[in-house]
């Protein structure tokens, strides 16, 4: 019986702890030694939590998968009110071909953001049904900490500047491949740095600049390629597997990306998202049996009572004959 309990309490753990971030078909890849990708185009897989935000059947941004229920995005993507047409597209890295969509439940806009300056230019999409996760459905981890020099190869993602970006006084370019979901390795930089390429910075943002040269194992090196307005920024941990999404992608340059630092806005999804009623768990819901948590203080007590109920069985089972 103790055994059986410490592999219980294992299970908890490791449900909790894993998830969000993986990219197993991708991976699996890689772990065949094949050359995989062609130059800056993804792959199936290899960035399964970024979809398109679409609006009379076309594209006008990125954003992120963060939970099942829960897409992250930027709010200068929208006016104040969404478009009745508004539509989620998940699951696929082709817009010419068929993928997955969901209808969103609500939008929100941050209640301070400023469509000047885009300061608090974040936004969170509340989905009417839950995604069903998959090989190329998977969320997005949340960064757990701050400092820029934490993370390494980070990458920025996109189909193509939107209506929005040209707002931002960014080129519309049409991509030789068409509407494939393109990458550019980037690298976060200091934010004296970036004022010497963007000179009206606003305070609390990040910056990212574009990496010139050869890229992961396959290609997608830096060549300033044009990526989306609301779209993330991911870089990993150390030797993890696991990808964070950094920043969202709020303006700049084709070579220097203004983000929106996702670290900071943390509790504010928290607290809106429970608003709502549907609270927001870093690594979303596990074929509807476990809730995955990192960092919400609700999962802490998901956790903890999971602990107390497992203890509990185990005290009964050592006073029985």
């Amino acid at each position: 019986m103790l055994l059986l309990t410490l592999s219980c309490l294992a299970s908890l753990t490791s449900s909790v702890q894993a998830g969000c971030g993986l990219r197993p078909s991708y991976e699996s890849l890689q772990s065949t030694g094949k050359r995989i990708g062609t130059g800056t185009d993804v792959i199936p897989g290899e960035f399964p939590w970024h979809i398109s935000i679409q609006s009379h059947g076309k594209h006008i941004c990125g954003g992120t998968i963060i939970s099942a229920l829960w897409i992250l995005t930027a709010a200068h993507c929208f006016a104040d009110e969404p478009p009745p047409d508004l539509m989620v597209a998940v699951g696929g890295v082709n817009l010419s071909l068929p993928l997955e969509e969901c209808n969103p439940d609500s939008l929100i806009l941050h209640e301070e953001f400023n469509r000047t300056s885009l300061q608090n230019d974040i936004a969170l999409i509340l989905l009417s049904n839950p995604i069903e996760f998959s090989t190329e459905k998977i969320p997005v981890c949340l960064p757990f900490v701050y400092d820029r020099d934490k993370w390494q190869h980070c990458w920025a993602s996109g189909w193509e500047n939107t209506s929005a970006g040209e707002a931002l006084g960014e080129m519309l370019l049409l991509m030789e491949d068409g509407p494939v979901l393109q990458k550019t390795k980037v690298k976060l930089i200091s934010r004296e740095e970036c004022l010497k390429h963007i000179p009206h910075l606003v305070g609390g943002v990040m910056c990212a600049e574009t990496e010139q040269g050869e890229g992961e194992k396959g290609g997608g090196g830096g060549r300033g390629c044009q990526v989306d307005s609301g779209g993330p920024v991911v870089c990993s941990y150390w030797d993890t597997m696991k990808w964070f999404q950094v920043g969202i992608i709020s303006g700049g340059n084709p070579n220097h990306r203004i983000l929106t630092p996702v670290f900071s806005y943390q509790e504010w999804i928290e607290k809106e998202t429970a608003i709502r009623g549907k609270p927001f768990f870093t690594e979303g819901v596990d074929s509807g049996t476990h809730v995955r948590v990192v960092r919400s203080r609700a999962g802490t007590q998901v956790v903890f009572l999971g602990y107390f109920l497992l203890l509990f069985i185990f005290l009964i089972a050592i006073k029985l004959p």
